[in-house]
């Protein structure tokens, strides 16, 4: 017997050897290469998703200004400002208010980080936002990105700028858009549109799709960078040249992707013309840096656990048609441990395996059989102890609600009076005389407002409930008497001292189970609180039945199993939530 558990064990230690210098050679090498190139194609799609979304954003920018420098080019209040000569001091003020409540219904009004300069041909200027101009007309009209939008009436030019033209972006590197004012479709030219945005602003149409690996660059019409996450690439410099040369290459030869080696490094270049205009987007992608971020220490473990799981399957095959039976009774023994008592395990085997499966079987129907039985005594002294409990009335409830009642009476108010009592007789014909465990959730919900009816005259108003209730959930069918304890706990301690506030109760159907929500905004409760609201010996004096809060959760397990239940969200000085979720039983 010795020789031969060598000889097994021989036979696994050759095994474990052959298997890890073959395996870990081969596969390393084979599993390196494929991840890269999955992760690279991965990587250049993901890039793909980013410019897309990108250019939704940015669209989204470009067709607004472009509608705010067509709306203005075709003003007439705004030809008049600019051509008009001979107005008195009253008239042109009354045009630039008239102008100015003209430019308040464009789409500029969405970006409050924008600045609007109109701009006359003569130097004539009207700065739209609160900001003041610290560059005079004149000098405007020499600057390259008017000179441009004069130039080219028809265009929107789009161009990067050191410093804006007001006291607010005078040091801040920004982006101007220009567009003539111009009729006849062009010939006429009186003015020019000016929106200016810091660059740091328009860069958050896109900051959140790049990382160190990834960097994103905005091109204008004439190919020059206006916006980039890089901003060494808006300034004069060796990397900038680099890469408009890439520019113009990738232009020239008509691609949209393009990858070179670099220091070693591999880099990726794909450009995109952003919809419905003349400037482009170009990504610089760096998967080789990205790679070696992701796959690491922790590829190395993952190459290695995929290399042990073969060579522990492998053994395994050679083994288990010597060791078959015993591996089954292990395996049946393991999952009666877990708690699935049905491992019933085949007879087979050797003689002594057999003998230990014969034994194992009879034992573990008998443990079976004294489970069940066992299981369903406790089950039925808990449905008792539970029924007991919603059955029984508290009598200090019924001496003061007698007690509330009584002193309307003494007050004259005979109306409250009797609706306080028609609630009453129904709350306990509802718990008394209505045997069914069962009831719609429409019920409940009565059951509930004739409560809230006799509280609120016990305690005044200063706690009022609110119900949503979807109708697609009043057929559910719930426990009686589930919903009560929470709203009576709210009452009870999240308004202390006739604090006001709100108990509201929610009701929906979510992915095929009914979830049920209370939520108060009282004082809260922290976890202490919580602990104590859940203790089975607290204090039951005042309240309506026997079922406290403690019994709930027992109770749903109990009927629907251990995935049903409640769940209680708290914090001090934020209110309470409590969710109930059960199964859709919905009256027939």
């Amino acid at each position: 017997m010795r020789k031969r558990c060598n000889t097994l064990f021989l036979k696994i230690i050759l095994a474990v050897v052959a298997g890890i210098i073959c395996l870990t050679t081969g596969l390393s090498i084979l599993n390196i290469r494929a991840s890269q190139q999955a992760f690279v194609e991965n990587f250049v799609e993901s890039q793909d998703k980013i410019f897309q979304q990108t250019d939704r954003n940015i669209y989204n920018f470009f067709r607004d200004m472009t509608a705010v420098t067509s709306s203005i080019s075709s003003s007439s209040t705004v030809q008049a400002y600019f051509t008009e000569t001979d107005w008195e001091y009253a008239e042109e003020a009354k045009n630039i208010l008239e102008l100015k409540q003209y430019l308040k219904q464009l789409p500029i009004e969405k970006y409050s980080d924008m600045n609007l300069v109109l701009l006359g041909i003569d130097g004539k200027t009207l700065n739209y936002n609160d900001s003041s101009l610290v560059t005079d007309g004149e000098t405007l009209l020499h600057n390259s990105v008017v000179k441009k939008a004069l130039e080219n009436p028809k265009k929107l030019i789009c161009q990067y700028e050191k410093g804006g033209y007001t006291d607010v972006m005078k040091d801040c590197p920004v982006i101007v858009l220009a567009k003539s004012i111009s009729r006849d479709g062009g010939k006429h030219v009186s003015g020019v549109t000016l929106l200016t945005i810091k660059e740091a602003d328009f860069r958050r149409y896109y900051d959140g799709f790049t990382t160190s690996t990834n960097d994103l660059f905005i091109l204008n019409q004439d190919n020059e960078i206006i916006s980039s996450n890089r901003e060494e690439y808006l300034e004069d410099s060796g990397d900038k040249e680099k890469l408009l040369k890439i520019i113009k290459e990738m232009e020239k030869s008509g691609i949209k992707i393009m990858s070179r080696e670099e220091n070693g490094q591999l880099t990726g270049y794909m450009t995109q013309r952003l919809q419905s205009t003349n400037y482009t987007m170009l990504g610089m992608i760096h998967p080789d840096m990205a790679f070696a971020r992701v796959y690491d220490s922790h590829y190395i473990i993952g190459v290695t656990a995929f290399i042990t799981t073969i060579v522990v399957l492998v053994i395994f095959l050679l083994v288990r048609q010597q060791t078959r039976p015993l591996y089954k009774l292990v395996d049946k023994m393991r999952g009666v441990r877990e708690g699935r008592l049905n491992q019933f395990v085949k007879v087979e085997g050797s003689t002594e395996i057999r003998e230990l499966s014969s034994t194992y079987n009879t034992m573990l129907g008998e443990m079976q059989q004294y489970i069940d039985k066992l299981m369903e005594v406790e089950k039925a002294k808990r449905e008792a102890e539970i029924h007991s409990l919603q059955m029984q009335i508290n009598p200090h409830y019924i001496y003061n609600t007698l007690a509330s009642v009584k002193w309307l009476i003494w007050q004259g108010n005979k109306e409250k009076s009797v609706q306080v009592i028609d609630a009453f007789i129904r709350l306990l014909r509802n718990t008394i005389s209505n045997k069914e465990e069962f009831i719609t959730l429409k019920e409940e919900i009565e059951n509930l407002k004739d409560y809230v009816i006799i509280n609120q005259t016990r305690y005044g108003n200063s706690v009022n409930v609110e119900y949503y209730i979807l109708p697609d959930c009043e057929g559910q069918k719930i426990p009686k008497l589930i919903l009560q304890p929470f709203v009576e706990n709210a009452f009870f301690h999240a308004f202390p001292q006739g604090q006001k506030g709100t108990i509201s109760i929610f009701a929906r159907m979510s992915e095929g189970h009914l979830k049920v929500e209370i939520i108060d905004d009282g004082i809260g409760m922290d976890n202490q609180t919580v602990r104590t609201l859940l203790d089975k010996n607290g204090d039951q004096k005042e309240h309506f039945t026997g079922i406290g809060v403690n019994n709930v959760d027992d109770r749903m397990k109990l009927i629907y199993g251990q995935n049903y239940g409640i769940l209680i969200e708290s914090e001090r000085g934020e209110g309470t939530k409590i969710t109930l979720c059960f199964p859709d039983k919905k009256e027939a």
